[in-house]
Formats: C-alpha cells, structure tokens, sequence
C-alpha cells in the first residue's frame, strides 16, 4: 500500500498503525511544529454510511464527541480533515503504552499506584461528563500512560453526546466485561456506565483479574444477574477489606445505587487513601470545573511544600538506575514514581526505600535491589538533601566511595548514623545498609523479637514491614518499639545476625 507525503497541511512522517479501515499516522504541522496522529478513513464510508453501528460512523462520532474536549487527561482532537478520498482527525500525539499492555507485563500494581491510576482517570470521566460526553467504552486498552505517569482516555469513537441528537451508535455497543446491565438489556444510558466501566478497572487492578469473565453469553449474564467476589477474596494478591464496598457500588446493577458521578467515586477512593495510607502517590487535586488545570503530581507536591523537580544534588545518572531498576516491575509509571520519591526524600536511604514500597513482594524487592547493587554506579553519586534531623540516618558520609559490589555485600563501615544514636545501628560494621527484607529475614527478625516480648512481635514485624523495605531501617524500627528495659544494643546484634 503506497501512503501519501501529506493529508491537508500536515506532512506524514510514518506509520503509527493500520487497520481494515484506515491508517494512523505520524505526522507534523508545519505551522506550529507540532506532532500529531493523524487517524485517517476512506471518505467514501463516511459520506455514505448511515448504518448507525460502522467504523465510519464511529469515526465521524469520536471528531465530535472528543473534538469538545480540553483536559490533560483526555487525547485531544485537533480538527477534522479531508484530503482528497481520505477523511482525517488530527490528535494529539501521545508516547505511552495503553494499560492493557502493561497488565500483561505487571499484572499486579500496588495499591498506590492503582489508586493514581484510578485518581487520573476518573478526572477526566468527571470533567467528559460536564460537558456532556459519556464514553462508553472504558477499558484498559483505551487508557495510555505516558512515561510520566500522564493517564490518557483515548478513543471516544462510540461515545454519547447528551442533548446532540446522536441515534446511530446504539447502547448495545461496548465491550464485553465492561459494559453495564443496562446496554446489555438496549435500556436508556446515561454517564454512569463509564462509572460501572471503571468500577469494572478497579475491581481489575485490585484483584488481578476481572470481575466477569468467559464466554460473551456468560459474560453478559454475570453482569446482569451475578454479583463478583469480593476484590478481597482474590488468592492473586492480598488486599484490604477496605475497599470492597467503595468497588461494589461502582459495580451496582441498579444504576440509581452507583455513584452519581465520577468525582463522588473519585472521592469515595481519595478518602480511603486519606485514612490508610496518608503519604501515597493519589492525586488530591481539585475537582473539574476550575478555570485553571493543574498537572496532578505537580500539583501534590507543591501542596506539600515540595519541588516538583529532584533537587540538583539529586544525581541524574543515579536516578536513571533507580527507573532502569524499577521499570522491569512497573513498566512507564517507573519515572514518575522515581521522581516523586526523589522529590520528597532527604537522603538516599530513604529514597530507595520510597521506591522500593512500590514493589508487591519481598522477592521483588530483592531483586530490585540487587539490580542496583550490580550497577555498581552507586557509591560516588548519593548526596543528601538539607541536613537530617536528630536521630536521623545521614547516607551521603556513609556512602560516599562505598563499594556496591553485588557479589560482596560487604559492610558500609561504620560512619553511618543510626536512629538508636550511639548504639553503633544497624548501619554499623557487618551490615549493609542497602540489603532488601527477605522472607528469611522477616522470620529470623519474628523469631528474635518474639524472644524478647512474646506474641506481640508478630505485630510489631508487621507494622515495620510497613514502613520500609530495607533491613537496616526495618531494625531501627523494631529495637525502638521494645521497653526501656531491652538490651537494645544486644537486641540489634541478635537481628543483624540473620544478615550473614
């Protein structure tokens, strides 16, 4: 198939994708500079079809349902071309990978980041819907994100215009799994089968696997007639409780018992995040309806009194080890999530602890950490941001000149502080202050606490695995929460002994 040089005033630079339909292509305005994707249809099926239900009609539909739409979490239509046979939208540009691709990659997310991606999307479904466009085909493979950790909700090309007099897409059209009850039985729709859509994602995110699932018929008559398990019940990953009831209601057959609009539901998630994990990555930005749009992480961190940029001591190279590190778990989120860590740590030590609670499993933690150790990159970059405070661990001294080696695993020296103050801590000789926690080490730490104030240790473990997942930290953690009458000094060196 020969492709054209140019369609209208744009000059096409390649192929993005192609299609029984149509091609998608990369291409430039040469007014502005700008790239853009050129999404393209033979303009004899637009002019002819009437059908309701075709790629055309969809086509001529997404120009006018997503061309209303500014929001930066929404691909944006730029205009509507013809060029000879060829009909054209111009949209924006988006480098990312959809959701679905990253699922197959990641299927488990950690909750924090889950809740981002819940955060960003139902954003934009509040703001789709003011203005009146309801989707309809919420799904992961139509949700893009950016290297940045930008949500994009593209595809809009069987949405609902409110009020437009719009007949040919019927409400029976959507995907299998994420349409509600109500296209199923062809009934009258409104926005809130994108919430059940995206009630349908979380649940997803949650339990690494879908609500309903088989055969489109069982599909179809889950949904219309089966109420799911329980996210928390899924033996994929442990998950709390807490969050049955917010998906659950996302999920009501009943359309009145669903949350009346994306932004009660985003609310719903933002209020859970608030009462158990207060320091997660969950945007808290203002509801749609400002005049002024604010990039949703920027927006976290200026509330929080913090630079948006890593500090300048914050060294690049290191910093790309970290994302190289943590995107082989996470995928693009990696660089946000890197950024975010940097941007609110004081030292390495906490930095890299930061990142790694992005990780689901001690074993994933591990290997994180042992990616970075075998960089051997380490040692001569880490600076510290401002001065710790009292009791805190300052890693720059600690570190600087250090040798990472993967295969020694040798001791730091004995200049790092620790939060026992003149204990010698766990970042004394014959640790490394850099380990991950380990299975086996959890266990070895249950085991010597357990010696030194009974049943209760269990719970203590538990509240510092919580905290952090480096084993110097998770040490400091446990020696501080034992009675004034411990040998802290000797308790410490009983946990240090499982580091060997």
């Amino acid at each position: 198939m020969a492709h054209p040089t140019q369609l209208g005033k744009y000059t096409i630079d390649g192929v993005l994708g192609s299609g029984a339909m149509g091609v998608v292509y990369q291409a430039t305005d040469p007014v502005i500079q700008r790239r853009v994707a050129l999404k393209t249809i033979q303009r004899s099926l637009v002019d002819g079809d009437v059908s309701g239900s075709s790629i055309a009609a969809r086509f001529r539909n997404e120009a006018q349902a997503a061309g209303r739409l500014q929001h930066p979490g929404i691909v944006s239509i730029y205009e509507y071309g013809e060029d000879g046979d060829t009909a054209f939208i111009a949209m924006e540009f988006v480098e990312g990978q959809d959701l679905s691709k990253l699922l197959t990659v990641n299927p488990i997310m950690s909750e924090p980041m889950l809740l981002q991606v819940m955060d960003q999307l139902l954003a934009a479904l509040h703001y789709a819907h003011e203005k009146g466009v309801w989707h309809r085909d919420i799904k992961p493979a139509n949700l893009i994100l950016t290297q940045s950790g930008q949500l994009k909700v593209t595809d809009f090309g069987i949405a609902r215009i409110r009020d437009a007099g719009i007949t040919q897409v019927t409400s029976t059209i959507g995907t299998h799994g994420y349409m509600a009850p109500e296209q199923y039985r062809g009934q009258d729709i409104d926005h809130r089968v994108d919430i059940f859509a995206a009630g349908v994602l979380l649940y997803r995110l949650l339990a690494g696997e879908s609500p309903f699932s088989g055969a489109p018929e069982t599909i179809m008559y889950r949904v219309m007639h089966i109420t799911p398990p329980l996210p928390s019940a899924s033996t994929r990953v442990k998950r709390s409780i807490q969050l049955d009831s917010v998906v659950m209601k996302a999920l009501a057959k009943d359309v009145k018992e669903r949350y009346a609009t994306a932004g009660a539901f985003r609310e719903a998630l933002r209020l859970h995040a608030a009462k158990t994990n207060p320091g997660n990555p969950v945007i808290d930005s203002v509801l749609h309806g400002d005049e002024t749009v604010v990039d949703p992480l920027a927006a976290q961190l200026l509330r929080a009194g913090m630079p948006v940029q890593p500090a300048s001591n914050w060294d690049t190279g290191m910093l790309t080890t970290l994302e190289r590190a943590l995107a082989s778990f996470v995928g693009p989120l990696a660089k946000m999530l890197v950024k975010q860590a940097a941007a609110s740590s004081t030292d390495y030590n906490t930095l890299i602890g930061a990142v790694a609670n992005h990780l689901q499993t001690d074993d994933e933690r591990a290997q994180f950490m042992a990616k970075i150790i075998k960089t051997g990159t380490m040692g001569s970059v880490i600076s510290t941001r401002g001065t710790a405070g009292s009791g805190a661990s300052s890693m720059g001294s600690a570190l600087s000149g250090a040798s990472l080696g993967a295969s020694t695993g040798e001791s730091m020296g004995s200049t790092g502080g620790s939060a026992l103050g003149g204990t010698g801590g766990s970042m004394g000789s014959g640790s490394s202050a850099i380990r991950a926690l380990t299975p086996e080490f959890i266990d070895h730490a249950t085991r010597v606490l357990a010696s030194h104030m009974g049943p209760l240790a269990k719970i203590v473990v538990k509240k510092a695995q919580a905290q952090t997942a480096l084993a110097n930290e998770f040490m400091d953690f446990l020696v501080q929460q034992c009675a004034d009458g411990v040998d802290k000094a000797q308790l410490l060196k009983e946990l240090q002994k499982g580091l060997k």
